[in-house]
């Protein structure tokens, strides 16, 4: 499963894919606070990457791959 969550963390795990935007957007919408760890992620969506922007949630933890990790960086959702 790309989205494992526990409470206010959500972990995106490897793919995070068009098909989880829906369960994000929800999970957004209940926890005004939460977080994000995308250490173990590996590519997201466009849509996930919209969610980020909108929701700017507090990025735990960046990606491991570099490119990603620009992509996310240069989107001004990163809090590192």
């Amino acid at each position: 499963m790309p989205l494992q969550i526990k409470n206010r963390i959500v972990k995106f795990i490897d793919i995070v894919t068009i098909e989880d935007t829906e369960t994000l957007f929800n999970w957004f919408l209940e926890k005004k606070q939460g977080k994000i760890d995308m250490s173990k992620c590996r590519h997201i969506h466009t849509a996930i990457l919209q969610l980020l922007m909108i929701f700017k949630p507090k990025i735990e933890k960046l990606p491991e791959d570099n490119d990603l990790k620009k992509w996310i960086e240069r989107g001004g959702i990163s809090n590192e």
